[in-house]
């Protein structure tokens, strides 16, 4: 396509006379410069010049003096510096001053403050303009709007900080506090956040303004009730009871007084000073959880339909930070209130067991007490049965309490002087007959004293559960335990020819409830390992596992001899 600028039929026709072809070379020019002049005012929104002389915008700059509403007596001495934010002038004069000195292209971003008193983003570029002797006879420029450019990568790091702090709390109270306090300091003058809690009523937990002094006001503000009436018109109102959003440019006394709950209400919008209102609501899983309001009472900008889509993405973001919190509180007191109902239960099942034992024990005595009865072998066999029951029954429990412990706190160890060989002989002899019976040939291997300082009756309980373990997992397969005294550290080792275990169920094994195999084909609560590894790293110890599937299981136990 051919430029306009440089077309053929427009190129002049030999002159008859030299005067004539002056007149007709001077009127092109004229021309041309008009037609310059309109390409430039329709290929930016401002367009400037400059008198080098003077440092001042000239006359050929109408488009800024339209945007800014200055006039040419403003523009004297740098006068154009006063139109930028004051925020930006520095800036702007530096990277000015610089392209000055070095003859070169000027570039630089400043808000430019349009004549209704809002700033926009604009990117300045100039290029200096020169004469015969190389000096510059004037720089000529423009300013291009970068509003929207510049509001999306501050919006995208606005949403990256809100997220970032999201995600560092799992507070609710939190999570609103940092909502509410970022939001100031880019979006409001003042922001609003209501909540609707689960039990179905009502709360102002946030309101904050940017300006400190309104601190007094702010608590006026909070102590208004969101409460929705049956037909809510207040916006806070609305989003809380439909989930709707409300976008006021421009909010009025008549706004004010439509949507006031009452005299004290309309009495403290005024104070407020209310020039722009939005609000969203906090929508989480289909379900609304509160709402925000974010007010413009100082600035000249208002709301437009772009901010009420950046509010609702901020929204979003903000409602599944509070749902999370929610959710984990809900877990958390669901756990405690598991825990509490276990000691509760524990202790409650565990007071029937001692007179049960003792029952038990005075049928022993009766039928020891009647040998030549022929009914004595039966009943001494299923007492004995009774008293394995309740030994079982009373571990059980004792895990439940263990565990209850540990998640309130509460589990302490009572260290002493131990021999732990003889801990060893003294747990592996209790177990001895119930290998015999499952034809497990059981093997122990200590050495005759390997003394530490531990808690005697945990140390028993370690390893009552691993050769309990390796009862269940191996029977009918040979079993050893192993002792030995490694410099200042003792090392325990448990090993069974049992089904094994596969090494994606071995990171969950040592977990509370951690399970290996289907508590269908073999009993327990899956709290023994966990036990064992909870009261070993309390003595400073640790736990490890080598296992294949099919193939058994090696526990090994390693415990410091001595402490710092």
């Amino acid at each position: 396509m051919t430029s306009p600028l440089l077309d053929p039929s427009r190129v002049p026709t030999p002159p008859v006379s030299s005067e004539a072809a002056l007149r007709e070379e001077v009127a092109q020019l004229r021309q041309e410069t008009e037609r310059l002049r309109r390409l430039l005012e329709t290929a930016a929104q401002v367009t400037w010049s400059t008198e080098p002389a003077r440092d001042a915008l000239t006359s050929i700059s109408p488009s800024w003096t339209a945007f800014t509403g200055q006039t040419a007596e403003q523009l004297r001495n740098q006068g154009w510096l006063l139109a930028l934010h004051p925020d930006d002038r520095a800036g702007a004069l530096a990277a000015w001053q610089r392209a000055k000195a070095g003859t070169q292209l000027f570039a630089t971003r400043y808000r430019l403050r349009r004549v209704d008193g809002a700033y926009v983003w604009m990117l300045a570029r100039g290029v200096p303009v020169l004469g015969p002797d190389g000096s510059v006879r004037e720089w000529v420029g423009t300013c291009i709007d970068i509003q929207a450019q510049v509001l999306g990568e501050e919006r995208a790091g606005f949403l990256a900080r809100a997220s970032e702090l999201f995600a560092s709390s799992l507070d609710a109270s939190a999570t609103l506090a940092s909502l509410a306090n970022l939001s100031v300091s880019a979006l409001a003058d003042w922001c609003i956040v209501d909540m609707l809690h689960p039990d179905g009523h009502f709360e102002r937990v946030q309101v904050v303004a940017a300006d400190p002094s309104h601190a007094p006001l702010a608590a006026s503000v909070q102590r208004l009730s969101p409460m929705p009436r049956e037909r809510p018109v207040y916006p806070p109102a609305v989003a809380l009871a439909t989930g709707r959003s409300t976008l006021v440019p421009e909010v009025t006394d008549a706004v004010m007084q439509s949507v006031a709950q009452d005299a004290e209400h309309l009495e403290t919008m005024r104070r407020v000073g209310i020039h722009s209102l939005l609000t969203v609501p906090l929508m989480a899983r289909g379900h609304i959880v509160g709402a925000l309001t974010f007010l413009l009472t100082t600035s000249g900008r208002r709301y437009d339909d772009e901010d009420l889509r950046f509010a609702q993405e901020l929204a979003n973001v903000a409602a599944l930070a509070v749902d999370n919190a929610r959710l984990l509180h809900g877990a958390r007191e669901a756990i405690r209130l598991r825990d509490e109902f276990l000691s509760v239960a524990s202790h409650e099942l565990k007071t029937p067991l001692t007179p049960l034992s003792l029952k038990l024990q005075a049928l022993s005595r009766a039928v020891k007490s009647h040998p030549d009865s022929p009914l004595a072998p039966v009943i001494e066999a299923h007492v004995e049965t009774g008293h394995r029951q309740v030994r079982r029954l009373t571990e059980l429990m004792n895990d439940l309490l263990d565990v209850s412990r540990i998640s309130a706190g509460t589990f302490r160890l009572q260290r002493e002087e131990v021999d732990v060989a003889e801990v060893v002989r003294e747990v592996a002899a209790t177990f001895a007959p119930r290998f015999a019976l499952e034809h497990c040939e059981f093997q122990v291997e200590a050495p005759a004293s390997v003394r530490g300082c531990f808690d005697r009756t945990r140390l028993a309980q370690v390893l009552d559960h691993l050769l309990d373990n390796a009862l269940k997992y191996g029977a009918g397969t040979p079993v050893s335990v192993r002792l030995v005294a490694d410099g200042p550290v003792a090392r325990l080792t448990v090993r069974d020819g049992g089904i094994g275990i596969s090494p994606e169920q071995r990171p969950r094994l040592f977990e509370r409830y951690g399970r290996a195999v289907s508590e269908r084909h073999y009993g327990g609560l899956g709290l023994g390992l966990y036990l064992t590894r909870t009261i070993v790293e309390a003595e400073g110890g640790r736990v490890s596992l080598d296992s294949r599937l099919g193939e058994g299981a090696t526990f090994m136990v390693e415990l410091p001899l001595t402490r710092p």
